[in-house]
């Protein structure tokens, strides 16, 4: 069913994305989805390779 991809900054510890991965789940829990169908993918994007306006966020 339904995958969510987050792209991130990375730094965030394993009991942070447990905290992210389970509140993206009660979100589309919600909405009727069931639990074990949810996946969420979580993308740690250096900040080197991420920018806004044309500026990369590491300047």
């Amino acid at each position: 069913m339904p995958v969510i991809v987050v792209n991130m900054w990375p730094g965030r510890d394993v009991d942070a994305k447990r905290r992210i991965a389970e509140g993206i789940t009660k979100v589309f829990e919600t909405e009727g989805v069931p639990r074990d169908v949810i996946e969420v993918i979580m993308n740690e994007v250096p900040k080197t390779n991420w920018s806004i306006g044309g500026k990369l966020h590491s300047d």
